[in-house]
Order: C-alpha cells, then sequence, then structure tokens
C-alpha cells in the first residue's frame, strides 16, 4: 500500500486548496478572489471569510479521494464524487 499518483495528486491539490482558504481567511483581502464584483457587495470582508470557509469544507474532497486511492481507484472515483458533492451543500448550509 505505497503512495499511489492519484492519492499524491489529491493530497497536492486539497493542500493547496486549504493554504488558499488560510490564506484568505487571514487576509480577508477581496481582490484575492476571482472575481471582482465581490467588491460591490455590503461587507466585501465577511463575504471573503464566508468563501474562504466553503473552500476549507471543500478541500476535504480530495483529501478523502487521496486516502480512497491509497486503496482503489475506483473507489476514489467513487468517494471523489460523493464526497464532493456533500461537501458543497455542507459549505452552502454552513455558511447560509
Amino acid at each position: 500500500m505505497g503512495m499511489t499518483p492519484p492519492a499524491i495528486i489529491m493530497f497536492v491539490f486539497s493542500g493547496a486548496i486549504l493554504l488558499y482558504a488560510g490564506v484568505l481567511a487571514l487576509t480577508r483581502d477581496v481582490k484575492m478572489l476571482q472575481r471582482r464584483y465581490a467588491t460591490k457587495i455590503k461587507d466585501p470582508r465577511a463575504y471573503t471569510l464566508k468563501v474562504a470557509k466553503i473552500l476549507a469544507i471543500v478541500a476535504v474532497s480530495p483529501a478523502l479521494t487521496g486516502v480512497a486511492a491509497l486503496f482503489s481507484n475506483m473507489a476514489a472515483a467513487i468517494v471523489f464524487v460523493v464526497s464532493f458533492v456533500a461537501s458543497i451543500w455542507l459549505g452552502v448550509k454552513v455558511t447560509a
């Protein structure tokens, strides 16, 4: 049970998303978001924090996929689809 390339890719991807979410949460700089319309909302710093929270929750999906990829690529595909949908749903519910 060694580190397979899909597992490594998923762990790196999850780490990158978590790093970006952490920087967003610490700085709350709306200019770091891709969409510029976010500056037109009433409280852009609060909006940036909500986006950071959603990204942190969504980053769990590739981490779980990486763990599943250690065992089977088919299991990793199933875990990715289910956990991605569940994490987006949870992220919306938590920050609503």
